[in-house]
């Protein structure tokens, strides 16, 4: 019984210590995990903090760069964030591990800044952890390390700044995050949604955009040197241009709806699609107008070129008119009139009078006659009392 009880006693002891190894090992264990979770509240602060850093310098670009000098560099405060509104009202000056914020821009050069967020004060935080929120807030996040204390680090030694010309000495054991600017574009250089004053070159694509076959939707005056669409081009409202509209091929303008238009085959005729009619009330005017088919006018045909009959012409066929508006025709390469009854007009005679001269009481006794070639239109009667009876004689030309 004895040694029952010795042995029961040892069992209770190991379980003891087992337990407390237990309880410690767990206690660890659960310590790590707070640690996980301020450092990883830590690293989300420091980035918020950036993008509040980074908006504010932007938009206050001239001022923030006339400001600051390659050894002074220009203090913005948590307060001045939150109260330009780009802080939220509840962010807390200090981190998880009770470090407060600074944002430094120091400008090395002419309208160059680099900017610097520090941690100071609080409690120091581990190496390790240090490098674990580094690599959380990304490629500008950092820290300060013990082995060097003037020199802020970035994450995986990605970047290093002296922290002299800033005019700091947070000490090992504080968080870093680098906003190097340049001309108030951040080295990443983002497009910007919203226009930065003074730096237009925020909103300025360097290369060729790929919409992936997405919309660009809702835009409102479009300016280019150049467009080349490979697709279709729908436009709901009119279309204007200070140039040509130019098509390429044996294409060219299409009315959808009647299906008519323009286009060109080859380099000599402007073509009608579909070979719809021009209607126009206004004038039409050419060089030269063919047609392959009848030719109608709604009132009378005017011409305009005068031709003397007999002269020479070409083809057979033109139409013409002499001085007086008599229609001439070009027949066996010269200009003629038409033939028939009164088509030569004048009137031609010889004639005799009796003694004493054109009286009325002297009858005429000459004849009247047409020249070689014609033929008189009418018979020729006698008119006593005239000194003119042939002046309404008139004479054609049988052709």
């Amino acid at each position: 019984m004895k040694g029952q009880r010795g042995f029961g006693a040892l069992e209770v002891l190991i379980a003891l210590v087992i337990a407390t190894i237990a309880i410690v090992g767990g206690a660890s264990v659960y310590m790590r995990h707070l640690d996980r979770q301020s450092n990883l509240i830590a690293s989300g602060q420091m980035n918020i903090l950036a993008d509040a850093g980074s908006r504010y310098i932007k938009d206050f670009y001239a001022t923030v760069a006339a400001a600051a000098t390659p050894s002074a560099p220009v203090v913005i405060t948590t307060d001045m964030l939150r109260n330009t509104g780009y802080l939220p009202s509840g962010f807390a000056d200090t981190n998880a591990y009770g470090q407060s914020y600074v944002v430094l821009a120091l400008a090395p050069t002419p309208n160059k800044l680099q900017t610097l967020i520090l941690t100071q004060g609080g409690e120091s935080i581990k190496e390790l952890y240090l490098i674990e929120i580094a690599k959380q807030i990304g490629a500008k996040g950092g820290y300060v390390s013990t082995i060097n204390t003037g020199v802020a680090t970035g994450s995986f030694g990605g970047w290093s700044t002296p922290l002299a010309p800033y005019g700091v000495a947070p000490g090992a054991g504080h968080l870093a995050t680098a906003l190097f600017f340049d001309d108030g574009a951040l080295v990443n250089d983002y497009l910007y949604r919203n226009a930065v004053p003074g730096q237009p070159n925020l909103n300025k694509m360097n290369t060729a955009i790929d919409m992936g076959a997405n919309n660009l939707n809702n835009a409102g005056t479009v300016n280019a040197q150049s467009a080349v669409v490979s697709g279709n081009a729908n436009i709901a409202g009119e279309t204007y241009t200070g140039g040509w509209f130019r098509s390429n091929g044996d294409t060219g303008w299409i009315n959808e709806k009647h299906v008519g238009g323009w286009y060109m085959s080859d380099p000599a005729w402007v073509r009608s699609y579909a070979d719809k009619g021009v209607y126009t009330g206004g004038e039409m005017r050419a060089g030269k107008l063919t047609s392959t088919g009848r030719t109608q006018v709604g009132e009378y045909i005017q011409v305009d070129g005068i031709a003397v009959e007999g002269g020479a012409c070409s083809p057979n066929g033109l139409i013409g008119r002499n001085a007086a508006g008599l229609t001439l025709s070009c027949q066996s390469g010269a200009w003629k009139g038409s033939g028939g009854k009164d088509r030569w007009g004048g009137s031609f005679w010889t004639a005799s009078w009796a003694s004493g001269g054109c009286a009325g009481s002297n009858p005429y006794t000459g004849s009247c006659s047409c020249p070689t070639g014609y033929n008189a239109s009418s018979a020729f009667a006698v008119a006593v009392g005239g000194c003119n009876p042939c002046a309404a004689y008139s004479c054609y030309r049988p052709d």
